[in-house]
């Protein structure tokens, strides 16, 4: 039985609709968490606190996104390594819950705020959509 040629490009037109229809919800995803992201670290309004605790979502980002971020290779390699130091220390239980302090604490004041920052600029330099702070060039 032979298919015509009208039917076989309807499904691939549709086929190709709903490709692109997926990419599109991707991007809006990644675009409301990046704005989410931003809005916290790249706010000097937020405090520490607020920084700390939205750690994890900047991680899940990360680990969702990866081909997204552009950061150089020694930059991401402290990256990887104080996400696998972040994801221990948070699956270190005392009395049944994550240890409190330690390292962490105060950890937008030590270098580890450093390359959080570079992250962070990193969205903001080599993402086109994302808007740049009043004065920048």
């Amino acid at each position: 039985m032979r298919v015509p040629v009208f039917q076989l490009s309807c499904l691939l037109g549709l086929i190709v609709c709903l490709l692109c229809s997926v990419k599109a919800q991707k991007d809006d995803q990644y675009d409301t968490e990046k704005s989410r992201i931003l809005e916290i670290y790249n706010n000097p309004a937020v405090d520490e606190f607020t920084k700390e605790r939205n750690i994890p979502k900047l991680i899940e980002f990360y680990r969702r996104y990866p081909a997204r971020i552009q950061l150089p290779d020694a930059d991401k390699r402290q990256w990887d390594e104080f996400v696998a130091r972040y994801t221990e220390s948070q699956t270190k239980l005392v009395d049944g819950l994550p240890a409190q302090g330690g390292w962490v604490g105060s950890v937008l004041s030590s270098t580890v705020g450093n390359l959080i920052a570079k992250f962070i600029f990193s969205l903001i330099r080599y993402d086109p959509t994302t808007p740049k702070p009043i004065g920048a060039p």
